[in-house]
């Protein structure tokens, strides 16, 4: 006998979670940057039109999935179909202001042990924003491509977090990653009734590549 597919379910937690998330991530990004642009703005990295534009840059990108998430909270498909143009637009952007970052960085074996891991997730960054514009059609897949991507590359924001809340970034990088993965294991739960392979797939890359460059 054929087993019925248990239907999604859907509650304020499930309709607002990825609105809610999109929003912490661009928080942490300006508590992350805030040095830059409010704190020192006569630093180094200011003066160098690069890391201004790469700025620039990672702020649409975040901003741009604010605005995707609250179209769908608020079901305006049309709205966000076509401002998903623009944003897989900045996502190419993304990629290459971050693989120009790389080009100019120190070589692979001279990195510390996070920027190692930051080295091996960009590859898959890059392959999950592709799946999420070749998969735009399948909401749950096109949504966990994105953000999985997302959480694999936010070490650099998480650290620099830490740094600008004079706390140890050793401990409060970590901690923050984790919550927002668990957080989305629970979304899994209590909407999909079990985990999406790329929740628990991504998690358990992220521990394996720690574990290795470690």
């Amino acid at each position: 006998m054929k087993r019925t597919k248990k239907p999604k379910r859907d509650n304020v937690f499930t309709k607002n979670y990825f609105f809610v998330l999109s929003i912490t991530i661009l928080l942490l990004g300006l508590i992350a940057f805030s040095d830059n642009y409010l704190f020192d703005v006569h630093q180094e990295s200011n003066s160098n039109p690069f890391y201004v534009i790469h700025g620039l840059i990672m702020f649409t990108w975040y901003v741009t999935i604010v605005f995707q998430t609250n179209h769908i909270r608020k079901l305006n498909i049309r709205a966000h179909k076509r401002l998903g143009i623009f944003g897989f637009c900045v996502a190419g952007l993304v990629i290459a202001s971050i693989a120009y970052l790389n080009f100019i960085d120190v070589p692979y074996a001279e990195l510390p042990f996070f920027g190692k891991a930051n080295r091996i997730f960009f590859p898959v960054f890059i392959l999950l924003i592709i799946l999420s514009y070749v998969k735009r059609n399948k909401p749950e897949l096109h949504k966990h491509s994105i953000f999985v991507a997302i959480l694999l590359m936010m070490e650099p924001l998480l650290s620099r977090v830490g740094m600008n809340t004079g706390t140890d970034a050793a401990v409060v990088a970590p901690i923050i990653w984790l919550f927002l993965w668990f957080s989305l294991f629970i979304y899994d739960i209590v909407r999909l009734r079990k985990l999406h392979f790329l929740t628990y797939g991504g998690l358990i890359f992220w521990f394996i590549v720690y574990a290795i460059v470690s």
